[in-house]
């Protein structure tokens, strides 16, 4: 892959500014270069804004008939589709995720999600309702305006898609900030839609770092909207700026989901459950099942199998089929991962396995961990790690799991196990979470809302709840023929 400025689209011209500040991407993997990061500055930014501006004001997307649009979509997936083995191994380089999920996971996915809004946003139509044989209500959605759209560095490509296409689909235009620690796959999309007919200034692609482009990207008061995954101190930064006040805005935050394991449940199907939701994707992901909540009676069967189990994990090149975990995104990632093990030591945790680097390999290599012994007290109960390790509490009672479950400033997700799917049902409508799976790892699908509640974020994505996150409600009020108004002002005349 050689190295070269990454490319940026503003206003329908695709360019690779090389005199602005560069900083180098690299592969997780070993720490090759994989291109230079033009960072955008508060002139560039404004610039960007301003071109979404005009396209939005002037109507050139929102007043295009919505097959158009969705037509413009399925282009946009044809050619993701058409580059989906450069793509995957882009994300992988970029990020240190698994091959096998870039490819078959994440990439399928921000195709499938240009082609459901260009669907759904054809079948969308405005509701009317008659009023004392006096008034047609006519109630219609109108898209925000201008939305800015920071994606994460994990799943980059994904997430951006679902909501760039739920956005446009509605009338929008759009600003994508890529993450400064994986923008590859932006980048390359950048290119794929500066060749389609897009009208400029629609979608706009840029790139830099938190300081000065993040900062100079949420503080622009020409903003309608703004979607932001990430962690939650971040969000706490947008919310306080002054330009967030008023305007429609989508956190996608971090998460301490629990797994709760029954005294009735399959150990064996909660042990397989247990591990997908803690290490899939390296465990570098929000919904990660960090917290193992288990009940007492089956707490030593469930661990000596687990423990087990994950001591076996194959961690290795991500482009390795036989990997299951890969690097994590940096070095500085995995120092920050290993701080969260020592506090755990220092506060009585007690660590089963792993928690190593791998020194045979060349990258931030770590060997997943396994840490009993952690309680309410304890930092890592409540804190997210945002990687491959996991703390072991017990309970006693299905109440207390609740209890235990819900102390937690995060809302995001959770798996119950147990015995009979009644129960669990019961179990999942007390847990404070956006998201709950009984006797399954948590499944995403694109027609049904996915968000979290407290620091885990703000609105919804998926389905309709998507396009309700990018658009307004107007109500318009027509006279029924012939419905004469009252009249004032006549001096008690006829």
């Amino acid at each position: 892959m050689s190295e070269r400025v990454l490319a940026e689209l503003v206003n329908g011209t695709l360019s690779r500014p090389q005199s602005r500040a560069l900083q180098a991407t690299r592969n997780p993997a070993g720490g090759t270069v994989l291109g230079w990061l033009p960072v955008a500055d508060a002139h560039h930014v404004d610039e960007a804004v301003a071109a979404a501006r005009a396209a939005f004001d002037d109507g050139r997307w929102s007043r295009l008939p919505a097959s158009d649009r969705a037509q413009l979509l399925v282009e946009l997936a044809d050619q993701l589709e058409a580059n989906l083995d450069a793509l995957a191994r882009a994300e992988t380089a970029d990020t240190g995720m698994l091959l096998s999920m870039t490819s078959q996971g994440h990439l399928p996915r921000a195709i499938a999600h240009c082609r459901y809004f260009a669907a759904l946003c054809q079948q969308q139509g405005a509701e009317c309702h008659a009023m004392d044989n006096a008034y047609w209500q006519i109630v219609r959605r109108e898209p925000l305006g201008v939305v800015a759209i920071l994606p994460p560095w994990s799943a980059p490509l994904a997430v951006a898609t679902i909501n760039l296409a739920a956005a446009l689909a509605v009338g929008n235009t759009v600003v994508l900030k890529s993450s400064e620690r994986a923008p590859l796959t932006l980048s390359l999309m950048a290119e794929l839609l500066a060749a389609l007919d897009f009208p400029p200034g629609v979608v706009n692609v840029i790139h830099g770092t938190a300081e000065p482009t993040g900062t100079a990207l949420v503080r622009n008061r020409q903003l309608d909207g703004l979607c932001f995954v990430g962690g939650s101190d971040t969000a706490r930064h947008i919310a306080a700026q002054p330009a967030s006040a008023f305007r429609r805005t989508l956190y996608e935050l971090g998460g301490k989901s629990p797994t709760i394991v029954c005294a009735d449940a399959d150990i064996e199907a909660a042990v397989d459950g247990a591990l997908l939701s803690a290490f899939t994707s390296n465990g570098e992901v929000c919904t990660a099942g960090s917290r193992i909540l288990l009940q007492e009676d089956i707490q030593d069967a469930f661990l000596e199998r687990f423990v087990a189990r994950v001591g076996d994990l194959r961690v290795g090149d991500p482009c390795d089929p036989l990997s299951e975990l890969g690097p994590m995104i940096d070095a500085a990632h995995l120092e920050s991962i290993e701080r969260h093990l020592l506090g755990a030591q220092e506060e009585g945790g007690r660590v089963l396995c792993g928690g190593q680097r791998i020194a045979d390999l060349d990258g931030p290599y770590l060997r997943p961990a396994v840490v009993a012994g952690i309680t309410p007290t304890m930092r890592l109960f409540h804190q997210e790690v945002f990687g491959p390790v996991v703390g072991i509490t017990s309970f006693r009672s299905p109440e207390q799991a609740v209890a235990l479950a819900n102390t937690s400033e995060y809302g995001l997700a959770a798996t119950v196990w147990c015995a009979d799917a009644s129960d669990g049902l019961q179990l999942a409508c007390q847990l404070r979470c956006g998201v709950v799976a009984v006797n399954s790892p948590v499944i995403r699908d694109i027609r049904v809302p996915f968000g979290g509640r407290g620091a885990s974020g703000l609105g919804r994505v998926g389905g309709r709840w998507s396009l309700e996150q990018y658009s307004e409600v107007k109500t318009v009020s027509v006279p029924l023929e012939g419905y004469a108004l009252p009249r004032l002002g006549l001096g008690g005349k006829a």
